[in-house]
C-alpha cells in the first residue's frame, strides 16, 4: 500500500510539472488580442493591424487589436502588465515606455520587469525637416544659423515625453545651441504650425512627415538612426553631419505580460519573426517608413533596456518629469 501511495503521489507530481509544457505544446488553442497604446490609425494600430492579419493565418486563431489610447501609453501598459501571462494578450511597446520609466514617477509598471520581450518588430527613424523658407539645406548649416540667432528658430516637436521632444533637447546640447522648443498635444498640429511658418521645423517620426517632404512643403535635413533609412535614402544622418552621440530612433515591438512561459514566448517569437519576413509585410510596412527588425526576445530585451538607460540621462539632466 505504501509503495502504491508513492507511486500515485510521483505520477501526481510528474502530471503537475508536464502539465505547462503540455499547454505550451498547444499554444495558441484560442484567439489573440493585441493591445496598442494608440487609436486607429496612429502608428502602433497600424503596425499591430497589418501584423495581426498575418500570424493569425500562420497560427491559425483569430487575432484581434484592442486600442486603448490615453496616459502618454500608460493605460494600455497596465492593463497588459495585469493581464494573464498566458501569452493571449500582446502589447505593442513603443519607445514610450522606456521614456515614461524616468518621466512619470508613480508608474504602475516597470518597464524592464512587467513585461516579457517577445521580438522587436520595427524601427522608424526621427527626422528633422524644416519649413523650406528657413535657409538651411543640412542639420550643419542650421547649427551655424542657430549659433548665429540663439532663441531666433522655433522647433516643434510631439507632446512632452516623446523623442521628438526629447529629440529636441538633444540637439541643443549636443550642438551648442539655444533654440525655442515648442511643444504641442500630437505629431499633427506640430506638423501644421511648421507648414504654416509659425514654427521653423520639427523633430518627429518619418511617416507623418514623409508626404510632406515629398512635396516638397517640408525640407529633411537630416535622420537620427545610425544608417540612412530605406524611406529617406538621400537624407544623412546627424552622425554623417559632425553629431556622432545624435543617434536613436523609435522603436515598436511586442511583449507579453512577465511570467509568460518560454516556451510560449519562443513560440510567439518563431511566429513573428516569419511575418516580418513576409514580402507582403514588409512592403506594407515599408509604405509606412517601418524598417523591420525581428530577432531574438533578448535582442528585444536589450533595446529596452538601453533605451530606459539612454532616455534618463537626458530627462533628468533637463529635470523633465510627469507626476
Amino acid at each position: 500500500m505504501i509503495r502504491t501511495h508513492h507511486t500515485l503521489a510521483f505520477a501526481l507530481l510528474a502530471t503537475a510539472f508536464a502539465a505547462p509544457t503540455f499547454a505550451a505544446d498547444r499554444f495558441p488553442s484560442k484567439p489573440l488580442q493585441i493591445v496598442v497604446s494608440a487609436a486607429p490609425g496612429g502608428s502602433p494600430d497600424i503596425l499591430a493591424r497589418i501584423v495581426a492579419k498575418a500570424l493569425s493565418a500562420r497560427v491559425g486563431q483569430p487575432v484581434s487589436v484592442d486600442n486603448r489610447p490615453g496616459g502618454a501609453g500608460n493605460i494600455a501598459a497596465t492593463h497588459v502588465a495585469r493581464s494573464p501571462a498566458d501569452g493571449y494578450t500582446l502589447f505593442v511597446a513603443t519607445d514610450s515606455i522606456s521614456i515614461n520609466q524616468t518621466l512619470f514617477r508613480n508608474l504602475p509598471f516597470d518597464a524592464r520587469t512587467s513585461f516579457a520581450p517577445v521580438i522587436h518588430a520595427i524601427s522608424s527613424p526621427q527626422v528633422f525637416a524644416v519649413h523650406p523658407e528657413v535657409p538651411a539645406r543640412s542639420v550643419q548649416e542650421f547649427v551655424q544659423l542657430a549659433k548665429a540667432a540663439p532663441d531666433r528658430y522655433g522647433l516643434a516637436s510631439p507632446a512632452i515625453g516623446t523623442t521628438g521632444q526629447l529629440g529636441v533637447l538633444l540637439l541643443q546640447s549636443q550642438a551648442a545651441i539655444q533654440v525655442k522648443p515648442v511643444v504641442y498635444r500630437s505629431a499633427q498640429p506640430a506638423l501644421t504650425d511648421v507648414l504654416g511658418k509659425h514654427a521653423d521645423g520639427i523633430i518627429v517620426t518619418i511617416a507623418p512627415a514623409l508626404p510632406f517632404i515629398k512635396e516638397g512643403k517640408l525640407r529633411a535635413l537630416g535622420v537620427s538612426t545610425g544608417t540612412r533609412s530605406a524611406a529617406l535614402p538621400d537624407v544623412p544622418t546627424f552622425v554623417e553631419q559632425g553629431l556622432p552621440d545624435f543617434k536613436f530612433d523609435s522603436w515598436q515591438g511586442f511583449v507579453v505580460p512577465g511570467g509568460t512561459p518560454k516556451p510560449v514566448i519562443d513560440r510567439l517569437n518563431t511566429e513573428l519573426n516569419a511575418v516580418l519576413t513576409d514580402p507582403d509585410v514588409k512592403a506594407k510596412l515599408l509604405a509606412q517608413a517601418f524598417d523591420t527588425v525581428g530577432g531574438s526576445p533578448a535582442d528585444f530585451g536589450k533595446v529596452i533596456n538601453d533605451s530606459v538607460a539612454s532616455w534618463e540621462k537626458v530627462i533628468r539632466s533637463h529635470d523633465i518629469h510627469i507626476d
